[in-house]
């Protein structure tokens, strides 16, 4: 098997929670868009449904060892979840605190901080909670409460540093104070500072991530790719195009083979150290309805040939790491886990990319 290592986005809602109760509705976890999504065209695929219905509740943490079991079982090294910090106030974190209590949850696992405002929905300014920034005391008080994942063993850590993904860079404030403050915690903690990575939405972050001394940066697939620059080709017309089809509300079709044709093209350019992106689907449909977004002609066949691209690109350039959207992103139908459609080929294939000779 390859060095590289896969790590999966991780998504922890699957639980209900107070604050989603009140915005969305008693009950509201990620599998209620999913159970309502409907076929929009011929051949649509929607809902799309877990294997043997299982729609977990991931409070249960038994299915969170099962995941972690499952992952490892075809080839995934880690998970990343998605962690919330508003100031102290913490949204969707049980999983991750389960995980921590629990060792039977035996997987790698890091951080990416979705530091950003979370609004009902992309066409309308109605804040939910917005993403702020309290100085000194709350990064000490942030880095206080990561202090013990970081010291945890399943941590993954680059060059003895807990790996820290931070979503916005663009939108993140006292960057400066925050990573000084972190990497002199970190190396009170035994640790040589903070590994920070920024996540790259589109191809301007990469000056603004080199200008912020990020440790290395990752693109953040399909949306790295999605949102084009530069030279006019499909993905630049794509990127128009979804604009104009959000506007009206009709859904948007990209195809999948060109949108992995421009994730294959693109090569580091940078001094910053970029790990590779990779996705198996995309499908946001059952989050925004008419007015998302789908990949026409994914196959896991052809997630298969891709990512084996993708994991010989990242060995010929000595990547450590690739990041895959997502291991359970139902609603934007990004995920590996099984589904009664394909069962366990997205899996099967991942592990076949990792494991089959040039």
């Amino acid at each position: 098997m390859t060095n590289i290592k896969i790590i999966a986005m991780y998504l922890p809602q699957f639980h209900a929670i107070p604050e989603n109760d009140e915005w969305w509705g008693k009950g509201h976890t990620e599998w209620v868009s999913c159970k309502k999504a409907k076929p929009l065209f011929k051949g649509h695929y929607q809902p799309r449904i877990p294997y043997e219905n299982n729609y977990y509740n991931l409070l249960d943490e038994n299915e969170q060892v099962k995941q972690a079991e499952l992952a490892k079982k075809y080839g995934i090294h880690g998970f990343c979840y998605y962690h919330y910090w508003f100031q102290g106030k913490l949204l969707l974190e049980k999983p991750a605190e389960n995980m921590l209590n629990n060792h039977k949850i035996d997987i790698p696992f890091c951080f990416s901080w979705g530091n950003h405002t979370w609004v009902h929905s992309m066409y309308k300014n109605e804040v939910l909670i917005e993403q702020t920034y309290g100085g000194k005391q709350d990064i000490i008080n942030h880095y206080n409460y990561l202090r013990p994942f970081f010291k945890d063993t399943r941590y993954i850590k680059k060059d003895n540093k807990p790996v820290f993904i931070i979503y916005s860079v663009v939108g993140i404030q006292d960057w400066e104070l925050m990573k000084n403050i972190w990497n002199e915690l970190a190396i009170k903690d035994g640790f040589d500072g903070i590994y920070f990575i920024a996540t790259l939405t589109r191809e301007g972050n990469i000056p603004i991530a080199e200008e912020m001394k990020f440790d290395a940066a990752f693109t953040y697939q399909p949306r790295f790719s999605i949102n084009a620059t530069g030279k006019f080709d499909y993905t630049l017309f794509y990127y128009f195009k979804t604009k104009i089809c959000k506007r009206i509300g009709i859904v948007c079709k990209a195809d999948y083979n060109k949108v992995w044709k421009r994730i294959l093209r693109f090569r580091q350019k940078s001094k910053l150290p970029i790990y590779y992106g990779a996705y198996p689907d995309w499908d946001t449909t059952a989050r925004w309805n008419n007015r998302g977004e789908v990949h026409v002609n994914a196959t896991p066949e052809r997630y298969y040939s891709y990512l084996k691209k993708q994991i010989e690109k990242s060995i010929n350039e000595d990547k450590d790491y690739l990041f895959i959207t997502a291991w359970n992103e139902w609603s934007e139908g990004a995920y590996l886990e099984p589904d009664s459609q394909n069962r366990y080929k997205l899996l099967e294939n991942t592990l076949k990319a990792l494991t089959t000779e040039k």
